[in-house]
């Protein structure tokens, strides 16, 4: 029916390998996601101050 069906399953090892690759792939987009705002507030050049005039 489906030829991904009955492919052989990788290797114990080969397994590992692949998921320490996407576990380090998600820790950087993670890493990027939670700095990009900080990043963006630097560069936007604001200031948090409050100026009231009168």
């Amino acid at each position: 029916m489906f030829p991904g069906m009955f492919m052989r399953k990788p290797d114990k090892a080969a397994a590992l390998k692949q998921l320490k690759a996407h576990v380090a792939m998600f820790r950087v987009w993670m890493t990027v996601v939670r700095v990009t705002p900080y990043v963006l507030h630097y560069l936007a050049d604001e200031k948090d101050e409050l100026k009231l005039e009168f």
